[in-house]
């Protein structure tokens, strides 16, 4: 009985420890899809970095912001009025002080010009 009690407990670890991997592993296929210029990927990566992912880490509200300066430049045909609402939200005041805006601004251009050597 002890054994199969020890053999639960493995299980369990093992499964939490699988579960927590995924989103990882999810999250760095979408990081390298937009970096590699795919609107949709950017889209999904602010969105996740703003705590869409149901609050999963990692959280970064400057480089969700950066990420959305990213999409507004990147002169995608795809962008529309809610990638503008969606930088005026997550960029404004509410989300980021002055410095933070600077820090996304800053961070947005090390996306774009990585970017340009990715295509």
């Amino acid at each position: 009985m002890r054994i199969l009690k020890v053999l639960v407990a493995m299980a369990a670890c093992w499964c939490v420890a699988l579960a927590s991997a995924a989103p990882m592993d999810e999250y760095e296929g979408m990081e390298k899809a937009a970096k590699a210029g795919d609107y949709q990927a950017q889209r999904n990566l602010a969105y996740w970095l703003s705590g869409g992912y149901n609050g999963a880490p990692p959280l970064n509200a400057i480089l969700a912001c950066a990420w959305r300066i990213v999409i507004l430049e990147s002169g995608n045909s795809r962008v529309d009025a809610s990638d503008v609402s969606n930088k005026q939200y997550y960029c404004g005041d509410k989300k980021l002080n002055a410095d933070g805006l600077k820090a996304a601004q800053a961070q947005a251009k090390v996306l774009q010009k990585s970017g340009e050597r990715a295509r």
